[in-house]
């Protein structure tokens, strides 16, 4: 069948409609003109392959990484950065249309990355035993198999080096009774810090002798093992210091991180006698900006790592004005009520799910301003529906391409009582 795709989906699959019926064909872009294979009929929709590129998207480029058809961690790297952009921009529009109502909404134009490549500051690899030596990679999407990689494009030059020191220090070894399961590695812009997975129920201390060989390369010798024993490390956005580990949650593009929490101090518009409350704060990427202009913050996490490196964080800064609560946002609010607390500003940062279980509760915290910032079109748009049926109107939406080559979308939305 021969059909030309029209846009792209939020998942990255090329989306074409021919005889009343829509199909999602996966790798097909924009103006792609294909003949494609169904494997999947739904009905009213379909997937499908590519069978061959009859007349190929004037956007089509080649992927930077030799993987790039067998991962699946980016989607886009076939696709020119100017046309990700704009297939973002669509996708945030349309979807906050259809799911959430918000036709009229002020939707700002997208925030590129300041690198389209080399970004990447953190990542998470996988490691397996096989013919004879170890390998390192990622999970390809979708399935338990493995993708061994030596180099990674979207990481930062420093944790490319660091994955290919591992790689070439891994495949050299013959011994498969290492308890290693995955490594996590992270960069503050000078070095890299690395922490070393053991499989589930195994002793970190089999490690040692990997962890010593490892430590005489500059670029692996930042390494340490999860648990008590991991290694933490400093690094700064906008003059703040934030202490965290390789396996602890944090943005993984430094540029657009610094963009959003600028956008976030701005849209708070915070005098020194406001109080705020942060929601899933993490290590306290918003919370310690935020407490510089308000009066107090309480900020809420569920991680007690994500807490205590917080904590720790607010100290190196001399910032004395934030509550740290080490518990899930969703008993915070329930609490907050209870006791009728109230807030001049809500700000939260939910993961994919949304935060659709707490918005009563936050409505009955009578915040004058709330600020959303989300990794998820699909569930900003029923949130952000949800508020409005309660009273509060998006004022804007602001986008930030926090991951280019992937389909991933960060925006922020500033709400008004």
């Amino acid at each position: 069948m021969q059909i030309e795709i029209d846009r792209i989906a939020f998942g990255g699959a090329g989306i074409a409609k021919k005889d009343g019926k829509v199909f999602f064909v996966k790798g097909g872009l924009p103006k792609d003109v294909l003949e494609i294979n169904i494997i999947k009929d739904k009905g009213n929709y379909a997937e499908a392959v590519i069978a061959s590129i009859i007349n190929p998207s004037p956007d089509r480029v080649k992927p930077k990484c030799p993987v790039f058809t067998l991962c699946g961690g980016c989607q886009l790297q076939n696709l020119n950065y100017p046309a990700q952009i704009k297939e973002k921009e669509h996708i945030l529009k349309e979807t906050l249309g259809r799911l959430g109502g918000l036709h009229d909404v002020e939707i700002e134009p997208i925030v590129a990355s300041p690198s389209e490549f080399a970004f990447r500051n953190k990542v998470t690899l996988s490691t397996w035993f096989y013919d004879g030596n170890w390998h390192i990679g990622y999970n390809q999407k979708g399935s338990n198999r493995k993708v061994a990689i030596e180099s990674c494009p979207i990481s930062t030059d420093i944790v490319d080096k660091t994955i290919r020191r591992l790689s070439e220090v891994l495949a050299a070894i013959g011994d498969r009774h290492y308890p290693l399961e995955k490594i996590h590695i992270s960069s503050n812009g000078v070095r890299s810090q690395i922490t070393f997975v053991p499989a589930h129920g195994r002793r970190g201390d089999l490690l040692k002798t990997l962890l010593k060989h490892l430590r005489r390369h500059q670029e692996t010798e930042n390494v340490s093992v999860s648990g008590a024993g991991e290694a933490g490390f400093e690094f700064s956005i906008l003059d703040n210091k934030f202490m965290t580990t390789p396996s602890a949650f944090t943005q993984v593009n430094a540029g657009v991180n610094e963009l959003m929490i600028k956008t976030v101090l701005e849209w708070s518009e915070l005098n020194s006698e406001e109080t705020v409350l942060d929601l899933y704060s993490g290590i306290g990427n918003f919370s310690i900006p935020l407490a510089r202009q308000a009066r107090e913050v309480l900020a809420v996490e569920i991680s007690h790592n994500s807490v205590k490196l917080a904590r720790k964080s607010a100290q190196a800064n001399s910032v004395n004005n934030i509550v740290f609560r080490n518990a899930t946002s969703e008993d915070a609010v329930e609490i907050l009520n209870q006791e009728e607390e109230t807030f001049d500003l809500i700000v939260l940062d939910p993961p994919r799910e949304g935060a659709k279980e707490i918005i009563d509760g936050l409505v009955g915290l009578s915040p004058k301003k709330v600020i959303y910032i989300s990794c998820d079109p699909a569930t900003l748009a029923r949130d952000l529906k949800k508020f409005d049926e309660l009273g509060y109107k998006v004022i804007k939406v602001r986008p930030f391409d926090m991951f280019p080559q992937t389909f991933h979308i960060e925006s922020i939305a500033m709400l008004s009582k």
